[in-house]
């Protein structure tokens, strides 16, 4: 490149550079100069709605009960009812019987390949998923799974695949080569006991209580609790693409109301265990806490973080062939997320 067409890109860079320099003299960093700099939130119109929401095992969910007893959706003028109790929310809302559900990303993102009309808006918090062996079994690595019989409360669950992806990348085929055996959730001890099952995958709280209410039966191989995985956004808010277009607003409204409790969740975890606790008879408010404290950092994601999470979880589906792998896992993220808090 000749010195007169860099020039004005080199122009470009020290005009950036100065503009941040004087912004950090000032007493601000660049990175809030660009925060500046961006535009606001989207914010919504304030009119009531009344919204219906699918939630797995909402009773047990921290984020829900905040912002419901915290009177975080009243903020935003919602009155939410949740649907049935599915396994799954997207299943709810491929059924039509809820608008805006949440699911784990890891089920989410086939059943939008395969023609759900439906976009992702917010991460509400990450993963808890949990391998246990049962003491005895011998089990100590995860290639020693492969032909033995792994409990599982739900073939297609998230569980299953977060933990074949894991095996996968380890050169394990464990969506072929483990013995997953389906079984209802209050039946999985029962069986491990018998020696029925070698292994449990679960997520919290029924992996918790396993862990920690079965006298020493399980002992915990691997989870989705700590390294990069614990960075990383699971339960995802999806609102169906003729829910957002008939109103907007709403989805933006929803979304701002469980991002703030979900970030209150985290920092008043005390207060969140027993506002769990009372809906929940098998654990106490300190039993909540002592699970609460064991997972990772709730952190809510939108915007460019969540597209990228979900090109994260396209790649590792393409991995055990449930996404294809002739597509960009980048284009494929982008296509099945929507920032409703942008203009």
């Amino acid at each position: 490149m000749n010195g007169s067409s860099s020039t004005p890109v080199f122009r470009r860079r020290i005009l950036l550079s100065s503009l941040a320099g004087l912004a950090v003299a000032g007493g601000v960093s660049a990175y809030e100069l660009h925060r500046a700099n961006r535009p606001p939130h989207k914010q919504p119109d304030g009119r009531y709605r009344k919204l219906t929401i699918a939630w797995p095992h909402a009773t047990t969910a921290p984020v829900l009960a905040v912002a419901y007893q915290k009177d975080f959706f009243a903020r935003y003028s919602l009155e939410l009812e949740t649907a049935g109790d599915f396994l799954d929310g997207s299943e709810a809302l491929e059924h039509g019987k809820a608008t805006y559900a949440v699911a784990p990303a890891l089920t989410w993102l086939p059943r939008l390949h395969a023609g759900l009309s439906a976009s992702l808006v917010l991460g509400i918090q990450p993963g808890v998923f949990r391998l246990l062996v049962r003491r005895g079994s011998g089990v100590t690595r995860l290639d020693q799974l492969m032909n033995r019989p792994v409990g599982v409360p739900d073939l297609n669950a998230a569980d299953k695949l977060f933990f074949a992806i894991m095996m996968r990348r380890k050169g394990i085929n464990a969506m072929s080569g483990v013995n997953w055996k389906t079984l209802p959730a209050e039946e999985l001890l029962g069986a491990s006991q018998r020696k029925e099952l070698d292994a449990v995958v679960a997520h919290d709280p029924l992996a918790w209580q396993l862990l920690n209410q079965s006298d020493g039966l399980f002992a915990e191989l691997v989870s989705s609790n700590t390294g990069h995985y614990a960075d990383r956004t699971n339960l995802i808010l999806g609102v169906s693409n003729s829910a957002f277009e008939e109103d907007p607003d709403a989805a933006t409204a929803l979304t701002l109301a469980l991002r703030d409790a979900a970030k209150w969740t985290n920092t008043h975890r005390s207060e969140a265990a027993t506002l769990v606790a009372d809906d929940t008879p098998t654990m106490t408010p300190d039993n909540v806490l002592a699970m609460l404290n064991s997972e990772p950092t709730i952190r809510p994601v939108t915007g460019h973080a969540l597209r990228e999470q979900m090109a994260q979880y396209c790649d590792e589906l393409q991995l055990i062939s449930l996404l294809p792998e002739t597509e960009s896992a980048a284009d494929l993220a982008k296509t099945y997320t929507r920032n409703v808090l942008r203009g």
